[in-house]
């Protein structure tokens, strides 16, 4: 299993092209197997702050998601309007709990 905790923050005047971006992203994913978590938020006391978590089953699953087309054409957009603070490779352990919004 692998997971990412990214941390973006929003170029001036940007904010709203990434929430555009990103939720491009969000809905492509949507009907990619092997990615059970892609949670974006932004912080509450700072709203250019986009922080970013995604787990994939396996490497093969992050590969086929970096791969497709929309990933593609909307990561380079994406670093036009926001700045990559940070990225974090996390270990998941244990049982994971995921219960999808409205369940």
């Amino acid at each position: 299993m692998h997971a990412f905790l990214t941390h973006m923050r929003a170029k001036p005047g940007q904010r709203d092209e990434v929430i555009r971006l990103t939720t491009i992203m969000l809905e492509q994913t949507q009907g990619e197997d092997g990615i059970p978590v892609y949670v974006f938020s932004t912080a509450q006391d700072s709203p250019d702050d986009f922080y970013f978590y995604d787990i994939y089953e396996s490497e093969e699953a992050r590969k086929a998601h970096e791969s497709t087309d929309r990933f593609r054409e909307t990561m380079p957009a994406l670093m036009q309007v926001a700045d990559f603070v940070s990225v974090t490779v996390l270990d998941p352990y244990g049982p994971m709990k995921i219960t999808p919004p409205g369940s």
